[in-house]
């Protein structure tokens, strides 16, 4: 049997139960990085990962200040001393998981690492999929993603109790994820979707699901097939970015499908019903925020740093144009360059929080 290298693709292992049933299975001398909030939210945790004798714990804050260059120097010196055939368990939301997966892949060049996603968000996608990084500033604005690395987990553990302590925009946010997959991948799902909402463990496996079928085909990006589950995201970054990260990624990523409907009725790609239907779905469904949420962000945003932060977004084309994900109907999406004479004809519109 050849050996798999840690952090080498392998087919998503997901395992549900609880944090104190699956704990038993670490091995002793792991690294856990905790997100120190969720650790003041559930008091069982800690004393539950010591039982297991770990190498050492490390608490971060979540958020974006957990990806920064500062924060990983630190889970690196934490982990020098740990044994190459150790694991590292990243317990926390979607930030915790890509600063924790970039050290895994970093330590010992390369060791075991187990995701214990506790966001709703996390759940359904960071945690997934193999991608770890940590962002940069470019400019005075906070760009996202720009370093980082492949270094795929080899469990998952889904533990229900985290779920229970969302707040209701936590959940939102991560149902967003999970619908804009739906959206873009599955017409059958969506139409069940929205004749009746699914229940929140049905809906985090179902995301799973569609977004292991589509890093199994591609799972390094190599043919770029993984693209399609960037829809939103392009300008999703942007409007993140924009606030100082005062907009959840959730939330930006919601915001920013419906930019990319309006791109791809602009360019006749995205049929009028086909973003009718979507964005009506979004409303009712996840419940994504206004149009006028967009145009409260815009309205302190200058053309030139919105220009900046696309041309340095990872997904812009060798000519400079963008690389947008658009629909081109339910459950089906493309990758299509978007020159930004059309985005920046619908700038007025964004700003005034209408639809153009």
């Amino acid at each position: 049997m050849i050996q798999l290298s840690p952090g080498a693709y392998r087919h998503a292992t997901d395992r549900w139960g609880s944090f104190k049933r699956l704990c038993a299975t670490l091995p002793e001398g792991s690294f856990a990085v905790v997100d120190r909030r969720v650790a003041r939210l559930h008091p069982t945790l800690i004393p539950t990962l010591k039982a297991r004798k770990p190498h050492t714990i490390v608490q971060l804050a979540g958020g974006e200040s957990a990806k920064t260059f500062e924060a990983l120097e630190q889970l690196m010196a934490a982990g020098l001393s740990m044994p190459r055939s150790g694991t590292l368990i990243a317990i926390g939301g979607g930030t915790i998981g890509d600063v924790s997966t970039v050290a895994a892949h970093l330590l010992k060049r390369g060791v075991r690492l187990v995701q214990v996603p506790t966001t709703l968000l996390a759940a359904v996608d960071s945690s997934l999929g193999g991608k770890g990084a940590v962002d940069m500033t470019v400019r005075g604005r906070v760009v996202k993603n720009p370093v980082g690395v492949f270094h795929y987990a080899d469990e998952a553990w889904l533990c229900p109790e985290f779920y229970e302590s969302l707040s209701d925009t936590q959940i939102r946010e991560g149902a967003l994820e999970a619908w804009k997959m739906v959206a873009s991948l599955d017409e059958e799902l969506f139409r069940a979707y929205t004749r009746r909402a699914p229940a929140l463990e049905r809906m985090v496996k179902d995301a799973r699901r569609l977004k292991e079928s589509v890093c199994a085909q591609d799972p390094y990006e190599h043919e770029g097939l993984r693209r399609v589950l960037n829809f939103g995201h392009t300008f999703g970054h942007v409007l993140e970015s924009v606030s100082h990260f005062e907009l959840s990624h959730g939330d930006a990523v919601g915001l920013g499908m419906l930019c990319a409907l309006d791109v791809g009725r602009a360019m006749g790609i995205t049929p009028e019903d086909v973003a009718w239907r979507v964005e009506d779905a979004l409303q009712q469904g996840p419940g994504v925020l206004g149009r006028e949420r967009t145009a409260d962000l815009l309205e302190g945003a200058a053309l030139k740093d919105v220009m900046a932060l696309l041309a340095a977004d990872k997904k812009t084309g060798s000519a400079g144009e963008l690389r947008m994900v658009l629909l081109t109907d339910v459950g089906r999406a493309e990758v299509r360059d978007v020159s930004a004479d059309v985005w920046r004809a619908l700038w007025p519109a964004w700003s005034r929080g209408v639809r153009p």
